[in-house]
């Protein structure tokens, strides 16, 4: 926006101008109400601004990952099944082209106080930048994983090499070359993994429990896909709003009840797909641990073979599964058991052998090995749901901090709303309905 006056006044604030805090802003403009936006960082997109670590990809393929507004999907074209970034980044800009957004947002504006007036009814939200909005409502989409976690590791302060969290990625970051080491084996640790094996000269990767990744099937899109898929985007996203998973996958047959044969086709047929695909391709997967188990030795047989190295093969697939297959997120792959089969990649198992302490060079492990590396980058996530919220400086009615409200049992209606804390609403918090399905379409 242009010059900030100190103090503002709208019906409804939107904190947070990623995808949610887009839709918002988009759907409430169009109800004649009048909103205004406030972003930490200098453009939309949120996550997609932040992130950006090498290999940074959306895991929600084309054309489920965009905001179901016709003028804005009309004219737009994506070029991969799963966009990275910098595609996203520029599907940002074309949806502020279209709608306009930008002229009702504050940016690099970031929310450190906010109180509720009884008197008046209405919010008081003071910025860092000195900008006072007060509004009737307000619409909190400031993100479910936006404050970055690093577990408390013993000596992580002596160590005099570079470290990255995933989620503050330095602008000037070099790995050509060098001796890396990453922690973490989720989404964000995979992708990372993917491209630092390519680039690094030695690479040592601590995981705890593997992911069990599935291939992604990255591909680009053709005119001729793009335009018929379009042609359907209606109907799509309306079978996404009705679908048990917020895609629109159809659940498969019972595995326990399908002829061993068939349901060998069945695993080839969706494993082939890409994507998430598998998951839906038994009905009974996540209900019956013998059709789980199923699920997880097709799993692991197709894994093991990419692997060589018979220590690095139990570690990612290990022969006994150390969770029911589905009750850990699936990362989506490119090429990462490729990439961990290489002989200048380790792998080291954080299971049985933890960190004892790190040093001004690497790290001893509590069996007495050591790792020497130049850069660490940590992969270890979020404070989760509540951290993004804790940052605001959210206060009751009553005057209670969030944090306080909260500090015996989180407790919200619905996922939407915090009791005691009036006309507030709150987009991808606790509770919501994003712990079970993709939500964006429903924004």
């Amino acid at each position: 926006m242009g010059s900030l006056h100190n103090i503002v006044c709208c019906d409804v604030l939107v904190v947070g101008a990623g995808l949610s805090g887009i839709a918002a802003l988009y759907k409430l403009r169009k109800l004649g109400l009048s909103v205004k936006a406030v972003e930490t960082g200098p453009e939309l997109g949120g996550t997609w601004y932040w992130n950006k670590y090498p290999g940074a990809r959306v895991d929600s393929e084309f054309p489920f990952y965009q905001l179901d507004i016709p003028e804005v999907w009309k004219d737009w074209k994506f070029t991969e099944r799963f966009p990275d970034r910098n595609e996203l980044r520029a599907y940002f800009k074309h949806v502020d082209n279209v709608c306009k957004l930008s002229k009702d947002t504050y940016f690099n504006a970031k929310a450190y106080n906010m109180s509720w007036d009884e008197s008046r009814g209405i919010w008081t939200v003071s910025m860092d930048t000195g900008l006072v909005i007060k509004s009737k409502y307000v619409v909190v989409a400031s993100g479910s994983l936006d404050k970055p976690y690093t577990p408390n590791f013993p000596g992580l302060d002596e160590f005099k090499g570079e470290i990255y969290h995933s989620r503050e990625w330095p602008d000037n970051a070099t790995l050509k070359g060098r001796k890396i080491a990453v922690i973490g084996a989720g989404a964000t640790g995979i992708q990372v993994v993917q491209e630092s094996a390519k680039l690094a000269s030695e690479l040592s990767v601590f995981i705890r429990r593997p992911s069990t990744c599935l291939p992604m099937v990255q591909r680009p899109l053709t005119d001729q896909l793009r335009n018929t898929q379009r042609d359907s985007f209606p109907e799509l996203f309306r079978d996404c709003r009705l679908s048990w998973s917020g895609f629109p996958l159809k659940r498969g047959p019972k595995a326990m009840e399908t002829p061993a044969e068939q349901r060998e086709a069945i695993f080839d047929e969706t494993w082939a797909k890409g994507g998430f695909a598998f998951l839906a391709a038994f009905s009974d997967a996540r209900t019956d641990p013998e059709a789980n188990r199923l699920v997880y030795d097709y799993w692991k047989k197709k894994v093991r073979a990419k692997i060589s190295d018979p220590i690095k093969r139990e570690i990612l697939a290990p022969t006994e599964p150390l969770y029911y297959f589905g009750t850990k997120r699936s990362p989506l792959e490119q090429d990462y058991y490729e990439m961990m089969n290489k002989d200048h990649v380790k792998l080291v198992s954080l299971l049985n052998n933890p960190f004892e302490k790190f040093t001004q060079n690497g790290v001893i492990m509590k069996d007495g090995t050591t790792h020497e590396f130049d850069i660490l980058i940590v992969a270890t996530g979020f404070e989760s749901f509540t951290g993004s919220y804790y940052k605001l400086g959210l206060k009751s009615r009553s005057k209670v901090e969030l944090q306080d409200t909260w500090a015996s049992e989180i407790h919200t209606y619905l996922g939407l709303m915090i009791s005691d804390y009036p006309n507030l609403f709150t987009v991808f918090g606790p509770q919501g309905m994003q712990m079970r399905l993709h939500i964006l379409l429903n924004c």
